[in-house]
């Protein structure tokens, strides 16, 4: 996957807001575009996270 800085692939870096329904805390992620849509897949699948936003960044 994706390094901490989310560049890999040679693709645009991509920032993930989640928010985790049991706490209401949001954490932020960041992934190539290349791996960003599995990551969107894997928090729809989990009831205590949402995806609350994700931005392109640079790339």
């Amino acid at each position: 996957m994706c390094d901490h800085s989310g560049e890999c692939s040679n693709g645009a870096t991509c920032q993930l807001v989640l928010r985790n329904d049991r706490t209401g805390l949001e954490t932020v992620e960041y992934y190539c575009a290349a791996h960003l849509l599995l990551r969107v897949w894997e928090v729809e699948q989990d009831e205590a996270l949402e995806a609350v936003g994700a931005t392109r960044l640079h790339g």
